[in-house]
């Protein structure tokens, strides 16, 4: 089994966090909102990692950040082969523009903590919101 290793940017405003949503048909989450990030890819740091794929998910520029949250997920990628994907979130404070969706996302949004029920999660999205307390 292959394993991918992954970060996450855990941003809030106005008690609102910054999710972005996939296509139906891209990644191993399709059509689930998540915080934004990505792979790591080779030769690149966590850190890199992290300021380039926020960069390209939503514009912005990492200006802080500090170790979150971590979580792990088995689950079948886009090729329906079972693989292990490590998360590794971190709380980031960015410019202040607003965010536009890039790269692989469909839509960017500020998410009310209220509304993360309502809404279709990833698993290690779900794992980490039960773990703040906010679902």
């Amino acid at each position: 089994m292959k394993t991918l290793i992954g970060v996450g940017a855990y941003i809030e405003r106005n008690e609102k966090i910054l999710m972005g949503r996939k296509p139906k048909d891209i990644g191993p989450y399709p059509n689930k909102w998540h915080l934004p990030g990505g792979g790591i890819e080779e030769n690149e740091t966590v850190i890199e990692c992290l300021e380039r794929e926020i960069k390209e998910e939503t514009g912005l520029t990492v200006i802080k950040y500090k170790e979150m949250f971590f979580s792990d997920d088995i689950t079948e990628n886009k090729h329906h082969k079972m693989t292990h994907y490590i998360f590794l979130v971190f709380e980031v404070e960015v410019n202040d523009i607003e965010p536009v969706a890039g790269d692989d996302l469909v839509v960017l949004k500020w998410i009310d903590k209220k509304e993360l029920k309502q809404i279709p999660l990833t698993t290690p999205s779900i794992k980490m919101f039960k773990s703040l307390g906010y679902i």
